[in-house]
C-alpha cells in the first residue's frame, strides 16, 4: 500500500506501519517540506513511537495537537518552532496529572483507532457490500485456452535454449500465417542483378570516396609505418588510425559535393584535391555492364593512370 493510501485511523504496530503513519501525519500537518537534522528526526520518531504504543492513531494525534482533553483549543505553531518542540509542548497536556499516576500514563485517545488487520477486514466487507470490490475478469473460451497453453508451456521441462527459440519462432510463424488472406499467393518477384540496381555514376561516386579515403596522407603514413615495422597497431595507434580514416571519409564526402557542383557548372577552379579526384572518377564512368567490384577496380586503374599519386 502506498503512503498516501495508508488509513489515518490505524494504530501502527511495527516499524513499517509507524513510518507509514508518520508520513500521513506529516502530510496532514503540512510538514512534508520540513528539513530536519538527524537528531530532530530521531526526537520526532521517539515521541511518536510513544504515542503510537499508547493507542494513538494519526487522526487521534491530529485532534490532540489542536485541542486539550477538556476541549480547550491549543495555540497554533509559532514561527521558528521546530516539529519536535511543537509535538512535545502540545501533547504534554494529554498526560494524566493525578497524584497516583506516573508520567507515562496518558488520557484516552480522542479518537479510537484500530489495527491494520481490523481495518483491512472491515474495508473488504464494505467493498463487498457496496459492490466496489475487485472482481476477477471474465475469461472467454479463447482466453481459457491461451491460459492452459501458457501453463503447459511454463511446466515443460525443455532446458535447451535453441529448442525454446525454435518453438518461439514456430509460434510466431503460425500467428503470422493465420493473418494471411485466403486466395492465390502473390507472385515472387526476383531481385534485379546488382549491375542494374546501381548506375555507373553511383558506382563512380562510391569508388571515388573509397579512393580518396585510402589515399589520405595521414592514413597512408600510419599504414606504411606499421608495414615497415611488421607489426599490428597498438590500442593508441588504432584509435589514431580510426580517427584518421573517419576524417578521410569526411573529406571524401565534401569532395563528392564539390565534384557534383562542378560537374553541373563546369567550373573546376575552386575544387580541392579531393574534389578533383572525385570529378575524375565521375568523368571515367561509362555504361558498361560489368559487376560492381570490376567496375570499381577498372575506374580506379583508369584514374590512377591519368593522375599521379599525391605526395
Amino acid at each position: 500500500m502506498s503512503d498516501r493510501a495508508w488509513p489515518s485511523t490505524v494504530i501502527p504496530s511495527d516499524a513499517h506501519e509507524r513510518a507509514q503513519a508518520t508520513g500521513v501525519l506529516f502530510r496532514r500537518m503540512g510538514w512534508v517540506t520540513e528539513r530536519l537534522t538527524r537528531d530532530e528526526r530521531d526526537d520526532v520518531e521517539r515521541q511518536l513511537e510513544f504515542w503510537y504504543s499508547s493507542g494513538y492513531c494519526p487522526d487521534a494525534l491530529l485532534i490532540a495537537l489542536s485541542a486539550l482533553p477538556d476541549g480547550t483549543r491549543q495555540r497554533p505553531r509559532q514561527p521558528g518552532e521546530r516539529p519536535g518542540e511543537f509535538l512535545r509542548t502540545r501533547l504534554n497536556g494529554w498526560f494524566r496529572e493525578s497524584s497516583d499516576t506516573t508520567m507515562s500514563e496518558v488520557h484516552e485517545p480522542p479518537r479510537k483507532g484500530q489495527s491494520f488487520e481490523a481495518w483491512f477486514a472491515n474495508n473488504r466487507r464494505q467493498s463487498a457490500a457496496d459492490g466496489t470490490g475487485r472482481r476477477a475478469p471474465r475469461v472467454t473460451e479463447a482466453g481459457r485456452q491461451a491460459r492452459e497453453q501458457a501453463r503447459a508451456f511454463a511446466a515443460s521441462k525443455r532446458k535447451d535454449p535453441l529448442a525454446r527459440l525454435r518453438e518461439s519462432e514456430r509460434r510466431r510463424a503460425a500467428a503470422l500465417d493465420s493473418l494471411l488472406v485466403e486466395g492465390a499467393p502473390a507472385p515472387a518477384v526476383p531481385a534485379p542483378p546488382a549491375e542494374t540496381r546501381a548506375t555507373p555514376r553511383m558506382v563512380a561516386s562510391f569508388a571515388a570516396r573509397q579512393s580518396v579515403a585510402a589515399r589520405s596522407p595521414q592514413v597512408v603514413r600510419i599504414v606504411e609505418r606499421l608495414r615497415a615495422e611488421k607489426r599490428g597497431p597498438s590500442p593508441a595507434e588504432l584509435a589514431v588510425l580510426r580517427n584518421a580514416v573517419r576524417d578521410a571519409h569526411h573529406h571524401a564526402g565534401l569532395g563528392t559535393l564539390e565534384a557534383a557542383s562542378a560537374h553541373v557548372g563546369d567550373d573546376t577552379s575552386e575544387l580541392t584535391a579531393e574534389g578533383l579526384r572525385v570529378l575524375s572518377f565521375l568523368d571515367h564512368a561509362d555504361e558498361n555492364r560489368l559487376p560492381i567490384d570490376a567496375m570499381i577496380r577498372l575506374l580506379t586503374v583508369a584514374v590512377d593512370e591519368t593522375a599521379p599519386p599525391q605526395d
